[in-house]
């Protein structure tokens, strides 16, 4: 049985909250906004789109990334949403531990109308009856089902159901590398082989050409085995769990046919290729190295946004390409030739079943499905990120600083055009997103991540034998009910 992990006391506010919001009308939006622009990113949607008719009053949101980056630019984006939509917009945005403050706030009962999630605790949540079905609202949107791909919404259905928005479009991670490190090298980025000889002979030679004794060409975070996909791609093993044709789950790290990755990471590890850091680093600590400040470490592998992020940091700072210059590769091929990235999971805002003001809710998220919305969302608020009219926009010094993201630097408006243009590095980063797919949705995806990772990292280390490691990786993902074989 799948662990239980709310409250107890949850059942009956959900219950009550499931009452509540199912006594509320179905939102009817009857204009798309598809194709809709302004001159300001807080235009209210009533004027591009008809919207949700009866939202009104107050709206509540728990939030991880979306938002201001302080207090004083929270107070702004509250106040330019609010505008926006009509309503009374309020944002709780933890400053650190979101994840633990979520089930609190929810095991506790607070009335929020939305909660950011991220695809596994969406999952989790659903099981536990936590979240409200929105599928009829979505389906009696326009702007919802018209502004948004239906991949997306395929994407995050559970037994033919809904139970949340969309905080941003997901990319994919890719392989990222110092190019002003590389040509220092003597390697032209373009010319390596998309293969285990080509990338460890690319590692060699960052490795070779620095004086520094703590420099480690590449940095993983192999302890939640991410993103290890691009490399895996070389056995054409799909990252998490997916289903055999008898319908039983496995994962492809965990089997036999994965060992020459591990055993490639074993290797870099004993050349002093891969940093010893792997092996306790989170992502935070791996781009800090990455980044233009430090330079310990030269490949990673990371979202495609974080391309443009490092370069327009450096930027920011007054370094010109040839002080510090990110690039990206696809990886390593597939056994058919062709590649494998990991496209993010969707992070959503999710309407706990005790909402309060469901209309509300949709409507945030009808507006997050515009151009507006994701002018908002990226560049920020108009007359503090960015000043100017349309089409003559420019970025104030903070604006420059905060990258184009706001909680989503690439909106699910699907004809979403950006104010400004991407940062260096995005475009290419981007054209590989072609060779992306989602991981299937599981909710204990960190129990895969923990199991796969601490195995993993005793194979790189050589304190059990490949074999042996990836027969205890298996075991113990079907022992805790990860996977079935």
């Amino acid at each position: 049985m799948q662990k239980r992990w709310l409250a107890a006391g949850m059942a009956g506010v959900m219950a009550a909250g499931v009452l509540a919001g199912c006594g509320g009308s179905t939102s009817q939006a009857t204009t798309s906004a598809a194709g809709t622009s302004s001159s300001s990113s807080t235009t209210k949607i009533a004027e591009t789109t008809k919207g949700t008719a009866k939202a009104s009053g107050s709206v509540k949101i728990l939030s991880n990334v979306t938002g201001g980056k302080d207090d004083e630019e929270m107070a702004l984006f509250e106040k330019a949403l609010s505008e926006a939509t009509g309503l009374d917009v309020t944002i709780d945005k933890p400053a650190s531990d979101y994840d633990k403050v979520l089930m609190q706030k929810l095991g506790a009962g607070s009335d929020y109308d939305l909660v950011y999630v991220t695809a596994s605790q969406y999952a989790s949540l659903v099981d536990q009856g936590a979240l409200l079905d929105i599928t009829s609202y979505v389906n009696n949107s326009d702007i919802l089902t018209n502004n948004i791909d239906p991949q997306e919404w395929k994407d995050i259905t559970i037994d033919g159901k809904v139970y949340a928005g969309f905080n941003k479009k997901e990319v994919h991670r890719a392989v990222h590398i110092n190019n002003t490190l590389l040509k220092k090298a003597g390697v032209d980025y373009k010319t390596v082989e998309p293969t285990f000889d080509g990338y460890y002979n690319m590692l060699k030679a960052l490795k070779d050409s620095s004086d520094d004794p703590e420099f480690y060409p590449l940095d993983e975070v192999m302890s939640q085995a991410w993103d290890l996909q691009p490399f895996f791609a070389a056995v054409g093993a799909k990252e998490g769990v997916v289903i055999d044709d008898n319908g039983k789950k496995y994962a492809p790290y965990a089997e036999d046919s994965a060992a020459p990755v591990w055993e490639w990471f074993k290797k870099l590890y004993d050349d002093g290729l891969l940093d010893p850091g792997s092996f306790v680093d989170k992502t935070k600590d791996m781009r800090a190295k990455m980044e233009a400040s430090s330079q310990k470490t030269a490949v990673t592998a990371d979202w495609a946004a974080w391309v443009g992020l490092h370069n327009s940091n450096a930027q920011a700072a007054g370094l010109t390409t040839d002080d510090y210059e990110i690039v990206s590769l696809p990886g390593l091929q597939t056994p058919d030739g062709t590649y494998m990235l990991g496209k993010g999971a969707a992070s959503l805002f999710a309407v706990p079943a005790n909402a309060k003001n469901v209309d509300g809710a949709i409507k945030v998220l009808e507006y997050f499905a515009t151009q507006e919305g994701g002018n908002l969302l990226s560049s920020g608020i108009e007359g503090y990120d960015y000043t100017g009219t349309e089409g003559n926009y420019t970025q104030t010094e903070i604006g420059k600083k905060h990258g184009n993201d706001h909680g989503a630097p690439f909106p699910i408006y699907k004809d979403y055009k950006p104010l400004f243009p991407y940062a260096t590095g995005i475009e290419e980063a981007m054209s590989y997103a072609k060779y992306a797919a989602i991981d299937t949705i599981i909710p204990n995806e960190s129990d895969f991540k923990e199991i796969v990772g601490k195995w993993g990292i005793r194979i790189i280390k050589g304190e059990v034998f490949t074999t042996e490691g990836l027969q205890s990786m298996r075991d113990e993902l079907v022992e805790r009910g990860v996977t079935e074989r």
